[in-house]
């Protein structure tokens, strides 16, 4: 079939059958003809034509005045440049998804927001989409949040959106604490309807974010207000949404967030440097960001991941959080595991001691020079209540003065620990310390090197790392520095925990008797 373009709102009859796009530089399809219906921008071309490939529009005002048809292309020539917003309506279907990206040779189209816009592309009840191969960049003052991809719920349901290989820098915005500065970053989706306003089946996969606030990835998955228990389904909540593959750096605020989100997964990205207007909790400009976390949220699982460069704040006493990730409240069945933290100031994770009902399993992690083990914190001041129900088992630490603090404040003892679990993990000093490390009443099997052991059936020794002095970036990189050999006190060491995970930070598998640490030495 040849390639056609069809009219805008033009009827639009007997579409063949749609084959997913493929990653070809001019934007065709495996099918042999290319798209069913094609329309081309070039923001560079002398005058605007019929949006064919010959003639294309030349601004993006004629983009978004159509309706898309099912198996619709929206292609932009490489190499331009556009002003302003595409916010282009109508929706596709499994079968055939909608097609918003590039064609021709060179860089990626560019679209610059200018400040001027709430987006770059705004996508609003738009179902089975996918967007891709394109920059985008929205700088502009620090009044109103700005965003690189906007996603809407408003009328009803969206599922099917695909956001991928994606370039998006220089997005600016409020950086402060409230919930309409997180609204503003790189890709933001938010549910502005009822309950039936949600999204499901999305995902967010191999895209470049650098320099954004606040956020790089925030995603609310719904409106809905009642969350169950994690072993109860919520169908209102944000489902199947993936987030995966993405690299974001120089963040002024929070880098992933699943929010009003049931089953999430957060794998395989890279983070590097946030928390960039992190602001003291106790002044009026609080401002405090994390690395990848959740809130009101279910079983959301983030592995695999690799998150460095968190500061603490604009000094060393002027800031909060700037932890790798965070353990909030309002959330259930979360599993943080098979991550490597490293360089993160604030520290390695933060937990929320607060009444609402929150549980979570962290393992297998490989935490490097971050600036503390944990961080407890009451982030729903002044309600304080436990740490019931979080389990922090077989994870590495390696880091000058392994501690735990609130915020500021390093703690000789967690107070309201609540049956917290810290057990079979690895705490190894690499300067010699004094200070134990407050770890809660149900410590056990833990070794500690350079620092003296607290809690229950410790092993104090050498773990014997594979090269202790590695330092540097790569998840499996890192973990293979601080592989421990069968020789190592830690070998065979742990206890076993109930519903442990079938293998370790590696894919190894982990035996009934655990060793202590990441990694499980077969």
């Amino acid at each position: 079939m040849r390639l056609t373009r069809i009219p805008a709102r033009a009827a639009v009859l007997g579409l063949l059958p749609f084959v997913f796009l493929c990653a070809c530089s001019d934007g065709s399809s495996n099918h042999p003809g290319g798209p069913d219906i094609a329309y081309y921008i070039d923001c560079d071309a002398a005058t605007s034509g019929d949006g064919s490939q010959g003639a294309p529009w030349n601004d993006l005002d004629a983009a978004s005045s159509i309706t898309l048809e099912p198996g619709a292309h929206l292609l932009l020539r490489r190499g331009s440049r556009c002003t302003g917003m595409l916010k282009p309506t109508g929706s596709g279907t499994a079968q055939q998804r909608i097609v918003i990206g590039a064609y021709g040779e060179g860089a990626l189209p560019l679209i610059d927001a200018a400040g001027a816009n709430t987006a770059a592309v705004h996508l609003e009840d738009m179902s089975h989409i996918v967007v891709r191969d394109l920059e985008l960049t929205n700088p502009g003052d620090l009044e109103e949040p700005h965003r690189g991809v906007y996603l809407t719920a408003l009328a009803g349901p969206v599922t099917g959106v695909e956001i991928r290989d994606l370039y998006i820098h220089d997005v600016t915005g409020p950086v402060g604490f409230n919930g309409t500065a997180k609204s503003g970053g790189a890709i933001i989706s938010r549910s502005l309807g009822g309950p039936e306003a949600k999204f499901d089946s999305v995902l967010i996969e191999n895209n470049r974010i650098e320099d954004v606030g606040r956020s790089g990835i925030f995603f609310i998955g719904s409106s809905a207000k009642t969350r169950p228990l994690a072993a109860q389904p919520w169908p209102d909540g944000g489902t199947n949404i993936v987030i995966r593959g993405n690299t974001l750096q120089r963040l002024q605020g929070d880098a992933i967030v699943a929010h009003s989100t049931s089953g999430a997964v957060i794998e395989d990205n890279v983070v590097t440097v946030g928390n960039l207007a992190g602001r003291d909790y106790r002044s009026e400009e609080r401002n405090c960001a994390a690395g990848i976390w959740a809130w009101n949220a279910n079983n959301t699982l983030i592995q695999r991941n690799e998150v460095s460069g968190y500061r603490f704040g604009q000094s060393p006493d002027d800031g909060c959080d700037g932890t790798g990730f965070d353990i909030d409240n309002r959330q259930a069945g979360t599993v943080i595991q098979y991550n490597y933290s490293h360089n993160n100031e604030g520290g390695f994770i933060l937990l929320c001691s607060d009444d609402e009902p929150h549980d979570a399993l962290v393992r297998y992690n490989l935490s490097i020079d971050d600036g503390k083990v944990l961080n407890v914190s009451p982030c729903k001041f002044p309600t304080i209540g436990t740490f019931d129900d979080i389990r922090i088992y077989n994870n590495t630490f390696v880091m000058p003065h392994p501690h735990t603090a609130l915020e500021l404040s390093k703690l000789s003892r967690i107070h309201n620990a609540g049956d917290l679990l810290f057990a079979n993990n690895i705490v190894y000093a690499t300067t010699p310390q004094s200070d134990a490390l407050a770890c809660g009443d149900r410590c056990s099997n833990n070794l500690f090197y350079n620092l003296p052991p607290s809690g229950t059936e410790q092993v104090v020794g050498d773990p014997l790392f594979e090269d202790v002095m590695w330092r540097g970036a790569g998840r499996l990189e890192a973990g293979t520095a601080f592989r421990i050999p069968t020789s190592s006190p830690a070998f065979a060491a742990g206890q076993g925990v109930v519903d442990a995970p079938a293998t370790d930070y590696f894919g190894d598998e982990v035996p009934l008797t655990p060793s202590i640490g990441m990694h499980q030495p077969q």
